[in-house]
């Protein structure tokens, strides 16, 4: 693989994984132990919550990127890598372990990004808890749940077919088919297949059906008092890119943002100005700047790959 396989700001997964300390079992409650990832620096501190079936090395980029100059922290989802599993799959219950993973760090006001279903995850906790800002990518406040996704997972629920290594490749197809834009290259997709391998463990299959499934954060979106940055992708072949705009147009201090040539996953797709975005979302946090001012002058200085500010 050659370096023009990668685009500008992509640092190989395994470079990243063999720079940064081991992830680290942290308790939260007396029947959750969270694997987590926390990386001193200064604040404010950046807390990354992973989608469905995901992993807490999804943000391999941003890891990198923001190392030594941000407090940065990424865990599993209970149920999901090396984490315990939670006895009820709620949302709510996972709202909680998050805050008391922030309190067991001695965490207060951290920005808060999630991706695809971790979005529901940071909107719930921004709601309920001090936030100093939020990045919303690949997801939004209702409806996460594309129509294959449910005769797919039961299937699987079912057939028990998570246990069988073989059953690697669907996910793969599905990565290829839905998740990624065509123009990304083989080396960066199976790059990231590398950081989230298909879970072998049912709990992290429900985490999906119980906690996730059927997700509606409208009624009440007001609540989130925090700039908030939500960044999709024109190719999401899972989540639609109107959900994202809705979502922005719902919340009080937001701005959509959509990043040419990505999919599902931007961050990984196209890090280099997807970190630039985040960079104006620590500015605006920061500074007590305007966000959408903040991310167009970004935009403008940077030459990112954005069109579409709003």
């Amino acid at each position: 693989m050659s370096s023009s396989d990668f685009p500008l700001g992509y640092v190989k997964f395994d470079d990243v994984r063999e720079s940064v300390p081991e992830s680290t079992p942290i308790q939260v409650s007396e029947s959750v132990t969270l694997e987590t990832l926390h990386l001193p620096g200064p604040d404010p501190a950046i807390v990354f919550v992973h989608g469905g079936l995901g992993s807490l090395w999804n943000p391999y980029p941003q890891l990198d990127a923001f190392k030594g100059r941000h407090k940065l922290v990424t865990y599993a989802l209970a149920g999901n890598g090396e984490s315990t599993t939670r006895q009820e799959q709620t949302l709510s219950g996972h709202v909680s372990d998050l805050a008391n993973l922030l309190d067991e760090l001695d965490i207060e006001c951290p920005i808060v990004h999630g991706h695809s279903y971790g979005t529901a995850l940071a909107i719930e906790y921004a709601k309920r808890n001090p936030t100093a800002g939020l990045v919303l990518h690949a997801g939004g406040d209702h409806d996460l749940t594309p129509t294959w996704e449910k005769p797919l997972l039961r299937l699987f629920l079912a057939l028990q077919l998570y246990k069988i290594p073989a059953n690697d490749a669907l996910i793969r197809q599905l990565a290829y088919s839905v998740g990624f834009h065509e123009g990304t290259s083989r080396a960066v997709v199976e790059d990231f297949l590398q950081s989230n391998p298909l879970p072998h463990r049912r709990s992290a299959w429900t985490t999906v059906t119980e906690a996730f499934w059927g997700y509606d954060g409208r009624l009440d979106i007001e609540r989130v008092d925090a700039p908030t940055l939500v960044i999709h992708g024109p190719a999401d072949g899972i989540v639609p890119i109107e959900r994202a705009r809705g979502t922005a147009r719902r919340i009080p201090e937001s701005v959509f943002c959509r990043l040419q040539r990505t999919g599902h996953v931007a961050m990984i797709e196209r890090p280099n100005a997807y970190n630039s975005l985040l960079e104006a979302l620590i500015k605006t946090v920061r500074e007590d700047r305007d966000l959408e001012m903040t991310v167009r002058e970004s935009v403008d200085e940077n030459g990112s790959e954005v069109s579409e500010v709003r």
